[in-house]
């Protein structure tokens, strides 16, 4: 599987960025600012988990497995 990441304009929010995900050569997924947070959207998600980094670095790993 090849998995790549590129930086874009949004199209729908003027002066943002967004990441696309491309695998094997088609868009699967993409990630932007929300004024909560981010969101990532997709419709190849199928599962998806969370997991913590080492107890002293406080980070939250998020898993998102994408179907083809």
């Amino acid at each position: 599987m090849n998995c790549e990441f590129r930086v874009v304009p949004h199209s729908m929010i003027p002066g943002s960025q967004m990441v696309e995900c491309w695998m094997d050569g088609r868009f699967v997924a993409g990630i932007y600012p929300h004024r909560e947070g981010i969101r990532i959207v997709s419709k190849y998600m199928t599962d998806v988990s969370r997991e913590t980094g080492p107890d002293d670095a406080g980070i939250l790993e998020v898993l998102i497995e994408l179907r083809g």
